[in-house]
């Protein structure tokens, strides 16, 4: 049977891992939020969800967090404590956090494109008009329309690549930051569906969130790391599949050393192997 709430031992060491404080709610990167403009300064971004009142510390965020991927797990019928290691590992479950050189924002790291998609869009369904206002809040040259699909839903207000996308860059990293739920509710929905491209096996699916929903090959990990090796080198000049496998691999470790999956085979030699056998944990 799946699992789609989490373990206690999950629960125990993320609230080790996050501790007390104020540094998941706020804090600062060493570099700039990128593609803005004007130019975002170095500068400290602090979240403001009024979920439960209001979350201004790390332990309410945990309490928050562990509600929200209790509730979207069972829905998607994803494995959430799959899912929270995820989250660490892209964003270290610092919800004001981004990315320096993508638009990936937040507690999940969507990128721009895949907010537009999955939430202003509602491409795949699940969103509310509520959910679609609150991201986009107060961006210039965009009036809200409760019409769904990419043709009823200007990209320039979002998309860097133009002005207006530029422009609202800051507000909308602020809106995603803003609304941690949504964002959590989107992976859910996100991971549900390459689960279904990948027949459920966790390793393709985390590849392809990582490397892109194109190289999931069913439940071949094997394939899906032989697709993205076809892509031009990562531009650190690496190969730009071995940023996915050791995506993939850490939150395996994660996995394996901190929420109690000893039955995975976590060694250096299995970290371009995690095929069927090893993940068949997302419902």
């Amino acid at each position: 049977m799946a699992e789609y709430k989490l373990r206690q031992t999950t629960k125990d060491y993320v609230t080790q891992y996050v501790g007390v404080g104020t540094s998941h709610v706020s804090g600062k990167n060493s570099y700039v939020l990128p593609y803005s403009t004007p130019p975002s300064p170095v500068r400290t971004w602090t979240s403001n969800p009024v979920i439960n009142g209001g979350i201004t510390n790390n332990t309410e965020l945990l309490e928050a967090l562990f509600d929200w991927y209790d509730k979207y797990g069972p829905l998607f019928k994803v494995n959430t404590n799959i899912l929270i290691a995820q989250a660490m590992a892209e964003s270290g479950l610092k919800i004001w956090n981004y990315a320096g050189t993508s638009t990936a924002s937040g507690i999940n790291q969507f990128t721009v494109i895949a907010t537009f998609d999955y939430i202003i869009c509602n491409s795949y369904g699940h969103f509310t008009d509520a959910e679609r206002r609150a991201i986009s809040k107060d961006l210039v040259e965009y009036t809200y329309s409760s019409a769904i699909g990419v043709k009823n839903q200007p990209k320039t207000p979002f998309y860097v690549k133009y002005s207006d996308g530029k422009t609202n860059r800051q507000q909308l990293h602020q809106n995603i930051i803003d609304n941690p739920e949504i964002f959590i509710k989107a992976q859910c929905l996100f991971m549900s569906r390459l689960a279904d491209r990948s027949d459920g096996v966790a390793s393709c699916a985390l590849f392809g969130y990582n490397r892109g929903p194109a190289h999931v090959k069913g439940s071949s990990y094997a394939l899906s790391i032989a697709s993205a090796s076809k892509e031009p080198p990562s531009p650190n000049g690496k190969p730009y599949e071995q940023e996915g496998i050791n995506y993939v691999f850490r939150i395996f470790k994660t996995l394996y050393d901190n929420f109690g999956y000893r039955e995975l085979n976590m060694t250096k030699e299995n970290r371009d192997a995690f095929d069927t056998k090893y993940t068949p944990f997302l419902g």
